[in-house]
C-alpha cells in the first residue's frame, strides 16, 4: 500500500515520548511551474527561465523551507522534452540544502477540461503522459483509474489533488470508495492560486475554497489531508501571498517531507508561520488509529508573530457514511481547545479543525481517524532499527534489523536508490550501486496503529562521486551484462559528444575514451573479473552511470 498510515504513541516511557513527538514545522508550496511547461511567463523581465533559477529565488522568499515545481506533463501546456523534465530533477537536487531548503520537482498530470489536474511527486525521474515522445510511462489522459494504479506501483510516489471540482478525476466524489484510489491520493488543496499573480510582496492572497470537495472525499471514505497551493506561473515563487502548505516532519529532507505527506501530516494555512498541534488521544494529525476508550481531542495554536485566534471549530464525521461532517464543538477567543467525544464502542469517526485568526486568516488541518475498539489495549510501536554497517562500498550487502517495541506485526521500509528500494520484511538485506549518503526509513505497525517514521543514513563510498540521472537510469544501455570480453553502449537519446570511463569500485580509472559521437563499445579482455562502473559524461558535464559485472566462469 502506497499511503503510509501513521500514529504516534505518547503512553510508554519519557524517552519514547521524546522520540515520538520530535516533529518540526516546515512551510512551503508544492504547486508552481517553470518555463519547462507554462511558467516563467514574465521571463523577459524577471530573467528567470529554468527550475534552478526559480528554486534559488524561492529559497530567498520569507518562510519558505521547501518549494515544489510540478510541470504540466503534456505538449499543449509547454512540456516539449523529457530531457527538460530530467533536468528539472537535477536542478532540484542542486538547489537543495538539507536542513535549510529542499527543492522538489514533479509533474502536474491532466487537463482541466477533461478530468482535472493532479500533482504527482516521487515517481523517480520518469514522466507519466500520453503525448508521443513525452512519456516514460503511458497513461490515457482520461483514465484516472489506471493513473492511481500506476502511482501505487512506486512506493515513493503520491498524488495530490489540485484545485478540484466536483466532476474531476472521473467523478471520484460521486463513485463508490476505491482502496486503490485511496492508496494513491494523499491530499487535496483547500485554496489554490492566484495562479497568474505578479505580486512579490506577499499581499495577493487566494480567496478560493475547495472544502466542499474535501468533505465529499471524506464522506466517501477516503483518507486524505488538506493543504494550500500557489499554482505559480510568473516569477514570484513564494511571494505572491503569505499562504503556506505546512508539513510536520522530523527533519528538512526530501525523504522526510515525502514520508510526512504520505502520512497526511500536513495542513493548509493562510498564515505563513502558524503552528497547530492537534491530537486525538495523543496521536497527531493524519493518524488512523484503533484503541479502547473515548476520544480526547487536544488543540494548541501558536503564532510566532503574536497573532491571536478568534475561533477554533472541531468538525467530525463518519467515514464512508455519505454525509457531510458536522460541528462537534467550538470555542472563541482562545488558542487552545480540549474536548472528549464519548463515542460508542465499535464506532468510527474522523475529526479536523478550522481555525480562524483575528486578522481573517484561516487554517484547515488534515483529519485524524479514530476507531473505538475496546478489545485493543496495546499501543502503536515505537520504531527503531540498526544496520550491519553505516559505511559500505557499492554492492556490499547491508543487513537491517528491526528493534521496535510494542510488538509490531508489519513493517514498511523505504530505501530510495537501494535494491530493493522498499520492503515489508522485518529484517531485509539491501545493496546500493552508487555512492553518496542514503536515507533508510522504517515504519512499524500493530493492531493499534503505526509508529512515527525513523530515518537513518548509510554512507556508500567510492573515491569518486557519480551523478545519477535516475534510479532507473534509461539514458543508455550496457550489454551484455554480465560479460566476459566486451560491452556495447547504446544511447536512448542523442547526447552529442560524450566521454566514457570505466572505473573500479574504488574510483580508479581503468579505461578512458573521449569525444565519442555515436554508440560505442569497450574492450575488457585485459580487465580482471569483478564489478565496475561505466560512466558517461555529456558536453554539459552531466554524468550518468551503470555498473557492469565481468565474469569468465
Amino acid at each position: 500500500m502506497n499511503k503510509l498510515i501513521l500514529t504516534f504513541s505518547i503512553f510508554i516511557t519519557p524517552l519514547a515520548i521524546l522520540k515520538a513527538q520530535t516533529l518540526n514545522y516546515y512551510y512551503g508550496n508544492l504547486h508552481a511551474h517553470s518555463s519547462y511547461s507554462d511558467g516563467n511567463k514574465d521571463s523577459a523581465t524577471s530573467l528567470l527561465t529554468k527550475p534552478i533559477h526559480d528554486f534559488n529565488y524561492a529559497k530567498n522568499s520569507q518562510h519558505i523551507d521547501f518549494y515544489g515545481i510540478a510541470e504540466h506533463n503534456h505538449l499543449n501546456a509547454g512540456m516539449v522534452s523529457k530531457a527538460n523534465y530530467r533536468q528539472g530533477i537535477r536542478d532540484a537536487k542542486a538547489a537543495t540544502l538539507d536542513g535549510s531548503f529542499v527543492a522538489l520537482y514533479g509533474m502536474e498530470y491532466g487537463i482541466i477540461s477533461t478530468g482535472g489536474h493532479v500533482l504527482i511527486y516521487g515517481y523517480d525521474s520518469l514522466l507519466i503522459g500520453w503525448d508521443n515522445g513525452l512519456f516514460d510511462t503511458y497513461n490515457s489522459q482520461y483514465n484516472y483509474g489506471t493513473l492511481w494504479k500506476t502511482i501505487n506501483k512506486k512506493a515513493s510516489s503520491f498524488a495530490y489533488l489540485a484545485h478540484p471540482t466536483n466532476s474531476d478525476y472521473d467523478s471520484i466524489y460521486y463513485k463508490t470508495y476505491s482502496a486503490s484510489y485511496d492508496s494513491a491520493i494523499i491530499g487535496s488543496a483547500f485554496r489554490s492560486g492566484p495562479a497568474f499573480s505578479t505580486n512579490s510582496t506577499y499581499s495577493n492572497p487566494s480567496t478560493s475554497s475547495y472544502i466542499t470537495q474535501f468533505n465529499n472525499a471524506l464522506k466517501r471514505g477516503y483518507h486524505l489531508g488538506i493543504g494550500l497551493d500557489h499554482d505559480t506561473h510568473n516569477s514570484v515563487f513564494g511571494r505572491q501571498s503569505a499562504g503556506r502548505l505546512v508539513i510536520m516532519a522530523p527533519a528538512l529532507t526530501q525523504n522526510d517531507l515525502f514520508n510526512s505527506m504520505k502520512c497526511m501530516r500536513f495542513y493548509g494555512s493562510d498564515d505563513w508561520n502558524a503552528k497547530v498541534n492537534f491530537t486525538v488521544n495523543g496521536q497527531v494529525m493524519g493518524s488512523v488509529l484503533s484503541h479502547s476508550g473515548t476520544a480526547t481531542v487536544s488543540v494548541t495554536v501558536t503564532d510566532p508573530d503574536g497573532e491571536s485566534t478568534s475561533s477554533i471549530i472541531l468538525f467530525y464525521g463518519v467515514p464512508g457514511s455519505g454525509f457531510n461532517p458536522l460541528t462537534l464543538t467550538s470555542n472563541t477567543g482562545s488558542n487552545t481547545l480540549t474536548f472528549t467525544h464519548n463515542l460508542a464502542n465499535n464506532t468510527k469517526y474522523y475529526y479536523y479543525l478550522k481555525i480562524n485568526q483575528t486578522d481573517g486568516d484561516v487554517i484547515y488541518t488534515s483529519p485524524i481517524w479514530y476507531n473505538r475498539n475496546d478489545t485493543i489495549n496495546i499501543y502503536p510501536p515505537v520504531c527503531t532499527f540498526t544496520s550491519s554497517s553505516s559505511l559500505v562500498c557499492p554492492f556490499q550487502s547491508i543487513a537491517l534489523t528491526d528493534n521496535s517495541t510494542n510488538a509490531p506485526t508489519s513493517w514498511f521500509w523505504s530505501m530510495p536508490g537501494a535494491t530493493p528500494s522498499t520492503s515489508t520484511l522485518q529484517n531485509p538485506v539491501i545493496t546500493y550501486n552508487s555512492s553518496g549518503i542514503k536515507n533508510i526509513t522504517l515504519i512499524t505497525t500493530n493492531a493499534s496503529g503505526s509508529s512515527a517514521p525513523v530515518t537513518k543514513t548509510i554512507t556508500v563510498n567510492t573515491c569518486t562521486q557519480i551523478q545519477e540521472d535516475e534510479p532507473e537510469n534509461n539514458m543508455f544501455t550496457v550489454y551484455p551484462n554480465p560479460t566476459n570480453s566486451s560491452v556495447s553502449i547504446l544511447f536512448m537519446d542523442d547526447l552529442g559528444n560524450y566521454n566514457v570511463k570505466l572505473v573500479d569500485i574504488l574510483g580508479k580509472e581503468l579505461i578512458v575514451k573521449n569525444n565519442q559521437k555515436t554508440n560505442s563499445s569497450i574492450d575488457l579482455k585485459d580487465i580482471n573479473e569483478g564489478i565496475y562502473f561505466v560512466i558517461i559524461t555529456d558536453s554539459n558535464n552531466n554524468s550518468f552511470s551503470k555498473h557492469i559485472v565481468i565474469s569468465r566462469n
